[in-house]
């Protein structure tokens, strides 16, 4: 340590900032392997339920929104926490470390709330079946109003993260670090942090109680044997259900750090590389929730994976073929 102190300042900041990046970069692997299958998931998504399925499935109306939102959720994400980890307490990008943050925060909220939306509809699609439906107006209206309660939470987030400055009381050295700007706006942070919390479990609560309603009803009716169109409103209801049990599990850990990091001024320092570095995983876990989608819909959703094969074995057939009917229109004939 002694012969470390007699470094410059430069060298000390960049032994501190090098052991940072060599423990983090297990999470960096991981977050890499997050943005290419979510990239790759999220668009054929998008592809099957925005094109092939939209026109004739209302149940899965929110479907290739949600995964637009998820696509640039993890990628912005990763593209965040992937720079954090390369340059640890080296940052000096103010003006992207902001809008990641702010761009990242909005895609995820936004996401999130559509999980509220579709818990709704599922709502009263199960348990309501012969009351009010959301017609196509109030689908509508809920991403209009989704896309506007998203922008004005996300607003804080310019205000309260950006570049941090960072001290470590070993090397004697200041760096700065892309975080939550607790010393310099801690009440803010604090509001913010608090206040997103609180939404979070508020939502969280709300989808527990909804899917609940709609898993004692699916339990009725499975015991009554009913007929193929409640067996289908009942395949949707619990693929929708299981999306948002990972969306509660991933998204716990990074709630928790993100109130105690408004609560606790210089958190992070508290703690040694290696505890930092386990809790940093857990913290980018809420990453999986993103990229998780289309494998439920994969094993759950008979109408996507039907589409997929069609669409997978249209494009091998023109690869050994030359023929002048293309693939959408071939699928066009089959599903109309």
């Amino acid at each position: 340590m002694g012969s470390q102190l007699n470094w410059t300042e430069w060298q000390r900041l960049k032994l501190w900032d090098d052991v940072r990046f060599k423990a983090f970069i297990p999470t960096t692997v991981f977050l890499l392997l997050c943005a290419v299958v979510g990239l790759v998931g999220n668009a054929v998504v998008i592809y099957i339920y925005g094109l092939r399925l939209h026109r004739k499935y209302e149940g899965r109306y929110f479907i290739p929104y949600l995964a637009l939102a998820d696509l640039l959720a993890v990628v912005i994400s990763v593209e965040l926490h992937t720079v954090n980890n390369f340059f640890p307490v080296t940052y000096t990008m103010e003006s992207l470390c902001r809008w990641n943050f702010v761009c990242g925060f909005f895609a995820t909220v936004f996401a999130s709330e559509m999980l509220l939306i579709i818990a709704v509809q599922r709502y009263l699609k199960v348990c309501k079946p012969f009351g009010g439906q959301m017609t196509l107006f109030w689908r509508r209206f809920s991403l209009i109003l989704s896309f506007i309660l998203t922008s004005i939470l996300v607003v804080p987030t310019y205000f309260t993260f950006g570049l941090e400055r960072v001290y470590n009381k070993e090397l004697n050295v200041t760096g700065t670090a892309c975080r939550r700007l607790t010393s310099t706006t801690q009440t803010l942070s604090l509001i913010h942090s608090t206040s997103c919390t609180f939404f979070v479990v508020t939502g969280g609560i709300v989808l527990i109680v909804l899917y609940t309603l709609i898993a004692k009803v699916i339990h009725r009716q499975n015991k009554q044997n009913r007929t193929d169109p409640s067996k289908k409103r009942t395949n949707v209801s619990l693929m929708f259900m299981i999306i948002t049990i990972i969306f509660l599990v991933s998204f716990s850990p990074r709630v928790i750090t993100f109130l105690l990091e408004g609560i606790t001024v210089g958190m992070w320092e508290t703690l040694t590389v290696e505890e930092y570095a386990a809790v940093r995983f857990f913290e980018v876990l809420y990453v999986v929730n993103h990229l998780a989608n289309p494998f439920v819909y994969a094993f759950m959703d008979i109408k996507f994976v039907t589409e997929l094969k069609k669409g997978f074995s249209c494009h091998t057939k023109q690869s050994y073929k030359n023929d002048s009917t293309s693939c959408t229109e071939a699928n066009d004939t089959q599903i109309t």
